[in-house]
Order: structure tokens, then sequence, then C-alpha cells
């Protein structure tokens, strides 16, 4: 068996989209059991809420919970905020009118990260936010239970809960061992979850999109990278005007002598 790599959206939400697969994951996951009244793929809210109207990956409501579902192959320096206001927005959008401000759904938002990310601090399995509310005599209230998660499998260890370790599992064999995932097939549920994502069943469309997807975040890697190396270029620029030297500008901004030399 080969299975499809899940650091690629399609093949993400293609299993994550699956009924039985969600409910066992977020089962696993917050120990919650979830009656999806609906799973949407690149859900948009209508009027946009706040100023940008953004897609969700995987947008699900039931009775008493909404999911926000997020996969991300790669770590800007903007994503924690820009989940923030996907965690929140999904919050605000319950409230239908000042006569109805009380939530009916408690709401999860929860993040992939499919690659290990360069900062160290954030080099984890699991980030939890919570909306924690304290009192003078240091008592903590849980007013708000709406939570946020950061995933990174590529984290993984002995402190990671064990509802996510096979979940986790999961993603870090499809990228790093296609052909031959060690994965957990004594259960049933993750059985399904290799089938589903196997490679010869993927369908011409779906190829075509994988392999769409995967162009474009090539192009928008290399914009990023090419926007850092301009902004290095610039504070290079201002360093060589106030007279400091070569290899103390070059320390400072990783640009090589022979770049600092060409500007």
């Amino acid at each position: 068996m080969q299975i499809a790599p899940l650091n690629n959206q399609v093949v993400f939400k293609k299993l994550l989209s699956d009924e039985e697969i969600l409910k066992a994951f977020i089962k696993d996951f917050l120990d919650i059991d979830i009656t999806p009244q609906s799973i949407e793929v690149e859900k948009k809210f209508v009027p946009p809420i706040g100023g940008v109207d953004f897609g969700i990956d995987i947008f699900v409501d039931d009775p008493i919970h909404r999911l926000i579902i997020e996969i991300q192959r790669e770590r800007y320096d903007y994503d924690f905020d820009r989940f923030w206001h996907y965690h929140i927005a999904s919050q605000l959008e319950l409230v239908k009118s000042h006569k109805e401000y009380k939530l009916e759904r408690t709401v999860y938002t929860i993040v992939w990260f499919t690659r290990k990310i360069r900062e160290k601090q954030y080099q984890r399995s699991l980030m939890t936010t919570s909306q924690v509310t304290t009192t003078e005599q240091e008592e903590s209230l849980i007013l708000y239970p709406h939570q946020l998660f950061f995933l990174n499998p590529f984290y993984l260890n002995d402190k990671t809960p064990q509802g996510l370790k096979d979940w986790m599992t999961l993603v870090v064999e499809s990228v790093n061992n296609p052909t031959n995932p060690n994965i957990n097939l004594n259960r049933p549920i993750i059985q399904k979850a290799a089938k589903l994502i196997d490679d010869d069943g993927l369908t011409p469309k779906e190829r075509m999109a994988i392999i769409d997807e995967r162009d474009y975040n090539n192009m928008r890697r290399k914009e990023w990278e090419n926007g850092r190396i301009a902004e290095k270029q610039e504070i290079a620029r201002s360093l060589l005007a106030e007279g400091l030297e070569l290899t103390l500008i070059a320390k400072t901004t990783g640009l090589s002598i022979d770049e600092l030399e060409s500007l």
C-alpha cells in the first residue's frame, strides 16, 4: 500500500471530510461525540465576518459544537494571528442579532501544521489556547469554553495526548514513509483512513488538484523567500550607508560578502 501525503490539502480534506473518520478523530482528540448536521469544504461566510473574506478548509456544525479544521503546510509569521481571526470570526457568526448574544455552539478550531517549523518555541505536538477567566482570588472560571488548537505531528513525543498519536503518526508516515507506512492498522478506523487516501484510489481529478496545489505552494514559497531577501537587502543598504564593516553586516543579515558587494 502507498498512501498519499497528508501535507497536501486535497488529501487532508478528503480524509477529514469523511464523516466516520471525522467523528473518530474528534472523539479520540477531544472526547466529544459529534453528530454533524453539515460538513463543508472551503466554507465562506456570506457576508464576510470582519475585513477578510477567508475560506475554511473543513467546517462542521452539529447542534452544540462548531468545528473549524485547517491544514497549513507552510509556517508564516502571520499564521497565529490569522487563525485566531478564523476562530473569533466563527464565534461572531453565531451571533444573529442583539437579542441572541448567547452562542448556541462551542467553537473548536483545529489547525494542523504538516511540516517542521523553524521557531524552537513552537516545536510542540500540541498547543492549546483556552479562554480562561481569573478572579482576584486566583480562581479560574470557564466563561467561554471555545478553544483553539495547533497540532504538529512532526513533534510527536511521550507527552502528546494518547488520542492524537494514531492520527499524528498517520500524517507523518504519509509524508516520510508513504510506500510502507508504520501505522496502527490494528484499529479499523485507521485501516479505513489508509484505504481512503490510498494513492492507487485517487481519481484523475484529485491527482490534478494535488499537482495544482503543489505548484501553487511552490510559487507562494518563492514569493515569500524573495520578499525576505529583499527585506534583508534593504537592511544591508542602510547598514552600508552607516559605514559598518561587511563582515558585521553579513553576520547581521545572513547575506554573503559577495551579495553585499553587489549592492
